[in-house]
């Protein structure tokens, strides 16, 4: 079954096919471009995205994740993921567009403990109001012509983040279509706010789309993990979930770490 859902920030409708085993996700972007996102097997309770694999791969590097903040869109396999194989998981969800938290309901009926369908800024202040701390945070915040907000550039937003965060929490700024050609200036400038307020150790996962890098960068952690750790933190819950595990997780994935 095809269902189509209106946003306020896509020019076309977000196209959700739910075949009752699979669901699969296609959003045209204000630049034309056709990018078929994210599917969750709701047979198997698995995800053979790549790109939810690789969020994954990270996210238990420290710890089962049990109580998580996603902030803004397009992680709908992953959060279901979670809630099927995390016993008792909470999950609060930050979006601006109502359409990404209809769908999550209604498609992939995550639950979440929360919803905020205001601004991050906004919502991450209510949230310190209540004294809600987080053991894995996702930030995947752009607009719908790609670009990062720029309140990424000022030390407030992340200083916020750092306000809900415990001490063995996992941050994952995640940037699509990644932009090589700033990565000296923007980037750079929103990496050293981020040594600033956050441990000095960090990973920047890179990845190969089809027709760009992706990046996610990983804050906030006890110490450099190599490729392997991550690679084998992953393979060790697999195992214990008793599901397949996507072999092809760390193809075309590089581990950069440096130190700060």
């Amino acid at each position: 079954m095809i269902k189509y859902y209106t946003s306020k920030f896509y020019l076309k409708p977000i196209i959700v096919e739910n075949n009752f085993w699979e669901i699969t996700l296609t959003i045209y972007d204000n630049l034309g471009r056709e990018i078929i996102y994210t599917w969750y097997n709701v047979v198997e309770k698995t995800t053979q995205s790549t790109y939810i694999n690789k969020c994954l791969l990270w996210s238990f590097i420290r710890k089962i994740p049990k109580n998580v903040l996603i902030i803004w869109f397009w992680w709908w396999a992953f959060a279901k993921f979670l809630e099927d194989h995390i016993e008792n998981i909470e999950i609060t969800w930050i979006e601006i567009d109502e359409a990404m938290i209809e769908i999550a309901k209604k498609e992939y009926n995550i639950k979440a403990d929360d919803f905020y369908i205001i601004d991050a800024n906004i919502a991450l202040e209510k949230i310190i109001s209540e004294w809600k701390k987080f053991d894995s945070i996702l930030i995947d915040v752009y607009w719908n012509n790609w670009k990062i907000p720029d309140y990424f550039d000022e030390k407030t937003f992340f200083e916020n983040i750092k306000k809900v965060t415990n001490n063995d929490s996992v941050i994952s700024i995640n940037f699509a279509d990644y932009n090589f050609k700033e990565k000296n200036t923007r980037y750079d400038k929103i990496h050293s706010n981020l040594l600033e307020i956050f441990w000095k150790y960090y990973s920047h996962i890179f990845s190969w789309w089809e027709i760009s890098w992706n990046i996610s960068w990983i804050y906030n952690l006890d110490k450099y993990y190599s490729a392997l750790e991550y690679d084998e933190n992953f393979r060790k819950n697999y195992r214990a979930w008793n599901i397949r595990y996507n072999l092809e997780i760390i193809k075309d994935t590089v581990l950069i770490q440096k130190k700060s």
